[in-house]
């Protein structure tokens, strides 16, 4: 089939009739998954949520790591009418609980822990004590929390182990038609609550519809050429839109197999390419560089690879040309997107030459309408020239909570999306990323609003003035560096007792990794007398 799919559901019922004794899924415990099987567990999930009373409009939020569970809890929610909302698998108890309670979920599908992170502590936390009584979820903080589904483990007082759930929904006489609900979605209904960065200090909830799924069909068909052949690895986490949209639903609509990795380490990725035969490797460029410049690097791992993508990177080009030639890429293709734009908006192409797909992010995919805007006198800028991106047509529908009122100021009058990003427009047509024009580091690969980390730093009971900015690493592109101005009569503060501090409050890429202690008088000023923040990176 050759039409562009234009809800989820329409492209899981298709896939998952057409190929049902494909490789769908492969985990990273070793749990291995056909089309058919895969549908199997979705109508069972879905039966389950349905009788927990998840209807049209209803959010169900998914703190997992990345796994076959993750997969059956896109599918249902889709089939469903069911908004899914990813929450960050290292979120800590604040963080988790303004997602979880800005986005009114009703279930939440969680694991008792993953890494360093013990979710069932968290949870705890959120709730000052216990979660609820029985199965039912009670949590005074989160008044529209139902249920809590345990995907693995045993239930605690206020949960419910997906075993039991699955096990007592069969036997219920709910009798479901799949296909009917999935033909009654529609393309405009909105699917996901993803939440993203911004300049404010907490992150807001862009909540974006089925149609995002014929972006991505364009994307690998116009661009990364992928067939049910190719084998993809999520070396993203599948809570981001990079994850979740080019991973599983990028498998979904091509009928390819997704080999899903739960850790972002290099051990973990050449293990992964080597034993399941990857063909597909996207990625944060600091992780591939790691493994590429390892000096036991080994480049039979990678012989299956052909294609992967990468974005918003600010490493040297002769970096990345080196590990396209080290890992034996066919296609290292350079895109420019953001959640708010589906994903990826521009993007080179696998016919490009290989020097186009590095130093450009090529043209803007079919759906989206482009215009550069020049920062200081607001005006257009045509032909050859080097201004803000702004988008129309494949943008957001709205962000969570948000009034049109407060909306507004991310459009222009003339309907326009701000990216706050500036790109560069070619003789040739094509696009180069410039710089961000907002206030966001970009850590790993994870962006974060530098306001995000100076709200929970300003709590700390010494800082009296803290501004925190991303500065260059090697390793990981930024790093968030505080700079803060103690209170009168604190004592020092050292970057390992700040840390100690934050890391309790915050995800582990958003805590500090450099520190400068400021007196009053050594804050670098501009002519109004506010402080120059982008001379503070120059201080350390």
């Amino acid at each position: 089939m050759n039409e562009i799919p234009q809800t989820v559901a329409e492209a899981y019922i298709r896939t998952t009739r057409r190929i049902p004794d494909k490789e769908a899924v492969v985990s990273a415990d070793g749990r291995r998954y056909t089309y058919g099987q895969v549908r199997k567990e979705v109508e069972r999930l879905t039966t389950a949520l349905y009788a927990l009373g998840c209807r049209p409009g209803d959010r169900v939020a998914v703190w997992l790591a990345n796994s076959p569970e993750w997969v059956f809890a896109e599918f249902a929610c889709a089939l469903l009418g069911v908004l899914i909302v990813p929450v960050n698998a290292r979120f800590r108890p604040d963080e988790a609980a303004y997602v979880l309670r800005s986005a009114r979920i009703k279930v939440l599908i969680t694991q008792p822990s993953f890494l360093s992170n013990n979710y069932l502590d968290r949870l705890h936390a959120i709730a000052g004590g216990a979660l609820g009584k029985g199965e039912e979820a009670a949590i005074p903080s989160l008044p529209d929390l139902r249920s809590i589904v345990l995907a693995h483990g045993e239930a605690v007082p206020g949960t419910v182990a997906l075993d039991a759930l699955l096990e007592r929904a069969a036997g219920s006489g709910i009798d479901l038609d799949f296909e009917a609900l999935a033909a009654s979605r529609k393309p405009e209904e909105p699917a996901w609550i993803f939440w993203t960065s911004g300049s404010t200090g907490r992150p807001k909830g862009a909540v974006l519809p089925h149609h995002c799924v014929s972006n991505i069909w364009n994307w690998t068909t116009l661009a990364a050429e992928i067939t049910e052949d190719d084998r993809i690895l999520t070396s993203f986490p599948v809570f981001y839109v990079g994850g979740n949209f080019w991973c599983i639903l990028a498998a979904m609509v091509k009928g390819a197999t997704l080999v899903m990795s739960a850790e972002f380490d290099a051990q973990s990725v050449v293990k992964a390419c080597r034993e399941e035969r990857v063909t597909v490797l996207s990625g944060i460029p600091f992780m591939l560089k790691e493994i590429v410049h390892d000096p036991n690097f080994d480049p039979s791992a990678f012989e299956t690879v052909r294609v992967g993508f990468f974005g918003g990177a600010t490493m040297p080009h002769q970096d990345i040309k080196t590990l396209v030639e080290k890992i034996g890429y066919a296609h290292f293709l350079q895109i420019y997107g953001m959640t708010e734009l589906h994903g990826i908006s521009m993007t080179t192409v696998h016919s490009d030459p290989l020097d186009i797909q590095l130093t450009t992010c090529g043209y803007p995919l079919p759906g989206f309408e482009l215009k550069l805007e020049d920062p200081d006198s607001g005006q257009e800028v045509t032909g050859t020239g080097t201004g803000e991106a702004l988008f129309k047509g494949r943008t957001h529908l709205t962000y969570e909570g948000m009034s049109d009122d407060e909306l507004a100021q991310f459009y222009t009058d003339d309907g326009y999306f701000r990216t706050g990003d500036v790109l560069h427009r070619r003789a040739d047509g094509r696009y180069e990323f410039v710089t961000r024009v907002k206030d966001l580091i970009k850590v790993g690969g994870e962006n974060v609003a530098a306001a995000e980390i100076e709200r929970v730093l300003k709590d700390h009971p010494d800082i009296f003035n803290v501004q925190v900015v991303g500065v260059v690493d090697d390793r990981r592109g930024e790093i968030p560096a505080a700079f803060i101005e103690l209170k009168e009569g604190s004592a020092e503060l050292t970057l390992d007792a700040l840390r100690e501090w934050a890391s309790d409050r915050m995800a582990p890429f958003k805590v500090p990794r450099a520190l400068k202690v400021l007196a009053a008088d050594e804050w670098p000023r501009t002519t109004s007398a506010k402080i120059a923040r982008y001379q503070l990176a120059a201080l350390l």
